[in-house]
């Protein structure tokens, strides 16, 4: 028996499926099948019920999952407290970023880590915050910048800024006259918003999604990509939201477009860093937050405070 193996089996309980499951773990369907059938053997009892079209776990594979999921979380932190003791540097830090928040942050976070660590390899990884989370409990990623709203609390959060929402526009849009603007007087029929949350309260309070509000549209757009709903906007009627530090750098890019705040309460969210509880790593949080806090983005609050203050 070794950490694969359990690897394997966890693997299977998950996708139900031993094709899926070799495809994850990067291995042959038949190398996978036959290395558990061995740690059955090797147990003396079948942790599947292999049958048509269908895997599932037998009550001692349910199990023996519980104890392979402690067994090699228990091994990741052993590598993570020697990570803890060689030279920071030499380990890739890796980093997560959600799709509202990558294209104007890496610049300013290239710039950060070339000052704070010049010799370490960094990776940025772009995703949904519920997928990122999800990396950072799997040891995939350090950690993740969310919103609160998104965090879950499996996992600790450290506040880093807080940024105010927007309605955005094209220029001289009959909105872009105004002061500040209320989530009831957004309307529906040019509204457009992604699938996905942008971690503000107030988001709730906004139109949802309806074709019918939409129906006498001669151009409609859906789009998962945020920058693709923001170059619709700049040539349409429409209008969509956008955090403080995509509109500044929209601002710079020369975009022409016309951003209206949203009166409060929710038109702020706190963002911050999503980490595990022992990551070895927090030490390097902790200095990439006294960075931000001296230096933030253009449009944002910094609200991260060190042990020190």
């Amino acid at each position: 028996m070794n950490f694969r193996d359990l690897e394997y089996v966890l693997a299977v309980a998950q996708h139900g499926n031993f094709s899926q499951a070799a495809a994850i773990c990067n291995v042959s369907q038949p190398a996978l099948s036959n290395q558990i059938k061995k740690l059955e053997q090797e147990l003396g009892a079948d942790l599947f019920l292999r049958l048509s079209g269908e895997v599932r776990l037998t009550e001692c594979g349910q199990s023996v999952v519980k104890i392979a999921k402690r067994i090699l979380a228990d091994a990741q932190q052993l590598k993570d407290t020697a990570t803890q003791f060689r030279e920071p540097e030499a380990v890739p830090f890796k980093i997560g970023m959600t799709p509202t928040l990558a294209p104007y942050l890496t610049q300013y976070f290239a710039e950060l880590f070339k000052d704070l660590f010049p010799g370490m390899k960094v990776v940025m990884i772009e995703d949904l915050p519920h997928n990122m989370l999800q990396m950072v409990e799997d040891h995939k990623l350090d950690t993740a910048l969310v919103a609160k709203i998104n965090h879950t609390g499996d996992l600790d959060f450290t506040s880093i800024w807080s940024e105010q929402l927007y309605l955005a526009m094209r220029e001289n849009h009959p909105l872009s006259a105004l002061e500040s603007i209320a989530p009831d007087d957004v309307p529906a029929h040019d509204f457009i918003r992604l699938p996905y949350s942008f971690g503000y309260e107030l988001e709730a309070e906004l139109p949802s999604p309806d074709s019918g509000s939409r129906i006498g549209k001669r151009f409609d757009l859906s789009a998962l990509r945020f920058e693709t709903v923001c170059r619709h906007v700049c040539h349409s009627d429409d209008c969509t939201i956008v955090s403080a530090l995509a509109a500044e750098q929209f601002k710079r890019d020369n975009w022409p477009m016309s951003f209206v705040p949203f009166e409060g309460p929710g038109n702020l969210r706190d963002l911050g860093a999503a980490s595990r509880a022992n990551c070895p790593r927090k030490p390097l949080l902790m200095k990439i937050g006294e960075y931000i806090q001296n230096s933030p983005p253009k449009g944002v609050t910094p609200t991260f405070f060190s042990e020190a203050d």
